[in-house]
């Protein structure tokens, strides 16, 4: 086993934007006005159009005594590429009056190359525990019979908030101003735990002499 801690080096995050009239496609960007509203803000914060995407529509019927009215719920999926604007992106999104963050998931950068470092790591320490048991088995190590591994402890898939204490100390950050938008960063780590099994093949036991 090897294991190792990771900084996060951005994030993905999926809002939900309400709004009074239905579009879809490119449309919501330019006729759903509260859509059009974040997305020029968040543009502020130095996103650019391909940074946010439209993952789906949904409509929100509302029926009363008399009346009954529809509204639309937008899905939006934000791609912060640096850990040091997600504060900003956050404060944005918070300051919206119909805007809501409903799930991120974490970016790392090299996570293939730190994956295969463990790998490398977490195999050599099984090889020589294994010879260790065999040495003392007094038999040697023919080859490897089957070997597989186990990565955990990634944030890399969204992770929905079932809080929103995080989002409304950012609208209140951001409705006081107390600090400069640019300083509120987040930082998040992982430890990543990379495990391996592995079955070894070995020389049969020697027959003890008589």
């Amino acid at each position: 086993m090897a294991t190792t801690t990771i900084h996060a080096s951005g994030a993905k995050l999926n809002i939900c934007i309400k709004g009074q009239s239905f579009f879809t496609g490119r449309e919501a960007f330019k006729k759903a006005i509260e859509v059009a509203n974040c997305v020029a803000e968040l543009k502020q914060c130095g996103l650019s159009e391909d940074d946010i995407q439209l993952l789906n529509v949904s409509t929100e019927v509302e029926s009363g005594m008399l009346t009954k009215s529809s509204k639309a719920n937008y899905h939006l999926l934000v791609n912060c590429e640096s850990i040091e604007s997600l504060g900003r992106i956050l404060s944005t999104i918070a300051s919206q009056k119909n805007a809501q963050m409903t799930a991120i998931a974490w970016q790392y950068s090299n996570l293939e190359q730190t994956k295969r470092d463990l790998l490398q790591s977490a195999v050599v320490k099984t090889k020589n525990v294994a010879q260790s048991i065999a040495d003392s088995l007094a038999v040697r190590l023919v080859g490897v019979h089957q070997l597989s591994y186990k990565v955990t402890g990634l944030d890399t898939e969204m992770q929905i908030r079932e809080s929103n204490d995080f989002m409304d100390a950012m609208v209140m950050r951001s409705k006081t101003r107390t600090e400069a938008l640019d300083n509120l960063n987040l930082s998040h780590t992982s430890k990543v735990v990379l495990a391996v099994t592995a079955e070894f093949m070995v020389d049969t036991f020697k027959q003890a002499s008589n």
